[in-house]
């Protein structure tokens, strides 16, 4: 008897809010067949619902307390410059080194988080946040060139570049083209190497619905009308739909898929720009308001940096912003405002508070002995604290709506050893709103009405499907989390969950027999966690952070 075996297949962002009638009216045929033959229902994502941390809770079995990944970078510490996380940063096990423990073989392929790649029993392939011009980006190292090899125009990533200058088709096509890929990637890697777990991601559909929302949603306030993108979300799910089928097609009789998203996705009508609105509210300052206003007044006249970018390549002058400065193409200002743009202009000295990414979705303090020019005495923390997340709370759009579902201050929303990095304040948007990064005004804008704008955001509940053997066919889950995930696959594996784990095996998802023969077992593996001295370099951090802002996380 052979022993059982796991596919999990994550879709970056994927939300049964479209999904599930798409698959029931027969667009996508292979996520109909799990569905009437499965168990599935929403999967509670980490707050925030967001990449970095949503993957790395599903990876770990565990909550961000006891991993620390809150976001997309670390902590402010030693500078008021963002730092972007590398796979080092997490301090928790995660399920590929489990099973290795127990003497099984996994292969973990473009997960988020994940470079530098660990050297384990199986193998791994890098995914996002992964530096575009690298080439450790395997394990074993030789499995670049094989795929390379294998799969004609093999890359990690799309190339974002076209998001920020609006050429929607090119990034669209391109996208797709990239699941195409990674889709004969899964079945190379399936046929030609041993494994007991095969985890794959599919990421790029998460920024199509980002940025082709609208062209599929008549009620959104971007809508055009008629238009060439309405299946563009569609379409590209429709090839993940087909790497679904493949892997089907390789499951053997005691074998299981699990189907996963980090975080949902909905429809978003208002931007809140909340470094605005703490500057109106007096929690920050800037050093020069006259220097923000030129550059505002350039951004709305249409001198934006990517744009002439964009045209001096056409014109065959790419070279030619080469011979300036940073600090004069600085002056220019970007398609995306971000929080980047002002961090130089920010007066630390009279700043309280700071929103330092859109994607952490949280609210800092400048707090005195631990930011590095902190001004806020530990005495007055919890006031000023407890002041803003009351304001938060009474902020509202013109008719009335709150923006903040919740606002919660470090302790309410985090537990763990690693607590310490969480953000002073948590914030989760009410639907339809999301918190975006930079200033813009007013605060309470509509989105989504340019094409370098994103018109759909995470929703807290992402997708969770359990498929195979002893698997209640056509019954719905309810109640699932994503610290659920590790420990439900592990016992599909027939292997223990792990006694420090925050989630719980989803038993519901399992008919009464096959709980009856396969009763829930717990262990504690001892894994050595690797320390987090590993660090980019300045070129890797500047391929990494200039995606990030094309994608508009910073």
């Amino acid at each position: 008897m052979t022993a059982p075996r796991v596919i999990m297949i994550g879709l970056d962002g994927a939300t049964w809010r479209v999904l599930r009638p798409w698959a029931l009216s027969g667009e996508l045929p292979n996520l109909k067949r799990i569905i009437e033959g499965g168990a599935t229902g929403p999967l509670r994502s980490t707050l925030p619902p967001l990449t970095p941390t949503g993957w790395t809770s599903a990876a770990t079995g565990k909550a961000p307390g006891k991993h620390g990944v809150y976001s997309f970078f670390r902590p402010m510490r030693a500078s008021y410059r963002r730092n972007v996380l590398n796979a080092r940063d997490c301090r928790a096990a995660k399920i590929w080194q489990i099973v290795n423990v127990y003497g099984r073989k996994a292969g973990v392929v473009h997960l988020p988080l994940t470079y530098p790649v660990d050297r384990i029993d199986g193998f791994m392939v890098g995914g996002m946040m992964t530096p575009t011009t690298a080439r450790d980006v395997t394990h074993p190292p030789e499995l670049l060139d094989e795929l390379e090899t294998q799969i004609p125009g093999f890359t990690l990533n799309v190339d974002t570049t076209t998001i920020k200058t609006g050429r929607l088709d090119e990034f669209l096509a391109d996208s797709i083209e990239h699941v195409r890929r990674h889709r004969h990637e899964m079945g190379y890697l399936m046929d030609t190497k041993a494994w007991d777990l095969f985890w794959i991601m599919f990421y790029n559909v998460d920024p199509i619905a980002h940025f082709f929302w609208k062209f599929m949603d008549p009620k959104h306030v971007g809508y055009p009308g008629q238009n060439p993108f309405s299946n563009a979300v569609l379409d590209i799910y429709r090839e993940a739909d087909l790497a679904i089928g493949e892997a089907l097609e390789r499951l053997g009789p005691d074998d299981h898929i699990v189907l996963l998203s980090d975080h949902g996705m909905e429809s978003t009508h208002t931007n809140v720009h909340l470094t605005s609105w703490l500057i109106d509210e007096g929690y920050l300052v800037l050093r020069s308001e006259r220097r923000q206003a030129t550059s505002e007044a350039m951004y709305r006249a249409g001198f934006q940096r990517e744009r002439l970018v964009y045209a001096l390549k056409k014109a065959k002058l790419g070279w030619l912003p080469k011979l300036f400065p940073e600090r004069m193409k600085d002056k220019v200002p970007r398609a995306r405002k971000t929080f980047k743009e002002i961090e130089n202009n920010v007066d630390w000295s009279q700043t309280r508070a700071y929103f330092p990414s859109a994607g952490g979705r949280a609210i800092w303090i400048n707090l005195k002995g631990r930011e590095p020019g902190g001004i806020v005495d530990p005495a007055d923390f919890e006031a000023l604290r407890s002041e803003i997340i009351e304001k938060l709370k009474a902020l509202r759009d013109d008719a009335g709506q709150p923006v903040a579902r919740m606002a919660l201050t470090r302790e309410e929303a985090y537990s763990g050893e690693f607590i310490a990095d969480a953000p002073d304040i948590a914030l989760l948007a009410e639907d339809g709103f999301y918190f975006a990064e930079g200033i813009e005004r007013p605060v309470l804008r509509p989105n989504g009405t340019k094409n370098t704008e994103k018109s759909g955001n995470h929703h807290v509940d992402g997708i969770v499907a359990v498929f195979g053997p002893g698997v209640r066919r056509d019954f719905g889950l309810e109640g699932s989390r994503i610290v659920d995930v590790a420990p439900t696959v592990l016992h599909l594996m027939g292997l223990p969950t792990q006694k420090d784990m925050d989630g719980r095996v989803l038993e519901e998802a399992l008919t009464a027999e096959y709980r009856e023969t396969h009763p829930v077992a717990y262990d504690q593996a001892r894994i050595e966690i690797e320390g987090s001295d590993f660090d980019y370099t300045d070129d890797d951090r500047g391929q990494i952070e200039a995606r990030l802002k094309e994608m508009g996380y910073m």
